[in-house]
């Protein structure tokens, strides 16, 4: 095997030819990433009281705060738009309200009823009311969504509660 100088050009050595230690492990065998992070004395003392507290490790306690902040944030994020829509809604059906425009906002509420081709039995993910009795929508509530070909982008969905559904 060819010797190289050292970078002190005092010892030769062997060119590597194989690696040191043991053998990588297989893709599947591997662990998850390390990442390291400098905190705070007293961040490191609330997270190891936290960890002891919950019987886990800190690296596991960090690993779950991580998680669900971004699954709550994810969440925050569809709410709020979902909320925005909302409000958006409402302010446009107060607007008509203070317009005069009360009975023809029910002409379209009809119109949309009754252009609804078919209604699909879902469970709310985007808060919304009933188009009937104005009944509150909750995510995870069961409702009755209109399926109808003049819906788009600029009109509304239109949604049913269960109680109006039967109603039809």
């Amino acid at each position: 095997m060819p010797e190289r100088e050292t970078p002190d050009n005092k010892t030769p050595r062997k060119a590597a030819s194989r690696r040191r230690g043991r053998r990588p492990a297989a893709a599947e065998e591997r662990k998850d990433r390390v990442i390291q992070a400098r905190v705070p004395e007293d961040l490191e003392t609330t997270l190891k009281e936290a960890a002891e507290k919950r019987r886990m490790s800190v690296s596991h306690l960090i690993r779950n705060v991580l998680e669900d902040t971004f699954t709550l944030v994810d969440n925050i994020v569809a709410d709020s738009s979902a909320l925005v829509e909302q409000v958006s809604r409402d302010a446009k059906r107060v607007a008509a309200s203070v317009r005069g425009d009360g009975e023809s906002s029910q002409a379209n509420t009809q119109q949309l009823l009754d252009s609804v081709d078919a209604w699909q039995d879902v469970i709310v993910n985007k808060p919304g009311h009933c188009a009937e009795c104005n009944a509150e929508l909750k995510r995870g509530q069961r409702a009755y969504r209109g399926l109808s070909q003049l819906q788009g982008r600029e009109l509304p969905p239109i949604w049913l509660c269960p109680h109006c559904i039967e109603t039809l």
